[in-house]
C-alpha cells in the first residue's frame, strides 16, 4: 500500500511541475537499498535504441573494503568498460545517480548513447526524474551557478529584478510553483554561511522567481552534497 501511495504522489508531482522533460536523472524509491550508486544489484539492460535490441548490461562494480560500491561497468559482448562519473550526478554524501540526456517511447538515453527501459527501471524501484522535480523534491538550500541568477518578481525576463544571487551567501529554497523553466523560491541572504555555526546570520529573506533550469535543460543551481 505504501509503495502504491508513493507512486501516486510521484505521478501527481510529475503532472504538477515536470510533465514534459527529456533530460534528468534516475532516482530510487524509498526502499531502494543499494549504496552508493543507484543501480540495482541485478543490473540494467542496455538497448541500441528505443524499443530496439539488447546490446549489453550496466552493472555495479565491486565492493570496497567498507562493503560499499562506488563504480559501475558497461559490458557489451565480451568487452567491459567503466561507466564513469561523467555519466552520474552526486545526489547525497558520496551517493550517485545516473543521468540521462533524452527520453523517447518509454526509454531514456544515457550519455554513452545506450538506452534504458523505463519499464525495467520501474520494476526495480527506480524512476526517471526531471531536473526540475529533483531540485524541488530535495530538501536542501541551493546556490546560483556562476555568474549568478536574477531573482525576479515574475517568471520571465521582463519582470523586475529583486536581487542578483551570487555565491553561497544567498540560500535558495524551492517551492512547487513553476512556470516552464522558472521556479518560485524563497531566498535567504546570509552575512556568513550557516556552516560557520554562528547565530543571527540572516540579513534578509526575499521571495521571487528564478530561471532554475538552463537553456540546455540542466540546473542553474548547485548545493553542498557532502554538507558543511
Amino acid at each position: 500500500m505504501k509503495y502504491v501511495f508513493t507512486l501516486l504522489i510521484l505521478s501527481f508531482l510529475q503532472l504538477s511541475y515536470g510533465q514534459d522533460y527529456s533530460v534528468g536523472l534516475i532516482m530510487p524509491e524509498d526502499d531502494f537499498d543499494v549504496c552508493c550508486i543507484y543501480i540495482p544489484e541485478s543490473g540494467l539492460k542496455l538497448y541500441n535504441k528505443p524499443n530496439g535490441i539488447t546490446v549489453g548490461v550496466l552493472s555495479l562494480g565491486s565492493l570496497d573494503n567498507n562493503k560499499e560500491i562506488y563504480s559501475a561497468t558497461v559490458q557489451i559482448g565480451n568487452e567491459k568498460n567503466e561507466f564513469g562519473y561523467e555519466n552520474m550526478h552526486m545526489v547525497g554524501y558520496e551517493v550517485m545517480a545516473i543521468t540521462f540526456v533524452d527520453r523517447k517511447s518509454n526509454f531514456v538515453k544515457l550519455e554513452k548513447g545506450y538506452w534504458l527501459s523505463i519499464e525495467e527501471l520501474t520494476s526495480k524501484k527506480l524512476r526517471p526524474t526531471s531536473w526540475m522535480n529533483y531540485l524541488i523534491e530535495k530538501n536542501t538550500e541551493w546556490y546560483a551557478n556562476d555568474p549568478g541568477l536574477n531573482l525576479r518578481e515574475g517568471p520571465n525576463t521582463n519582470s523586475n529584478i529583486i536581487a542578483t544571487l551570487k555565491g553561497d551567501l544567498w540560500g535558495i529554497s524551492t517551492s512547487t510553483e513553476t512556470r516552464g523553466d522558472w521556479c518560485k523560491v524563497t531566498v535567504s541572504q546570509y552575512r556568513q554561511h550557516p556552516c560557520s555555526g554562528e547565530s543571527d546570520l540572516v540579513i534578509k529573506t526575499l521571495t521571487g522567481w528564478i530561471k532554475i533550469i538552463s537553456e540546455v535543460q540542466t540546473p542553474n543551481v548547485w548545493n553542498y552534497t557532502k554538507g558543511c
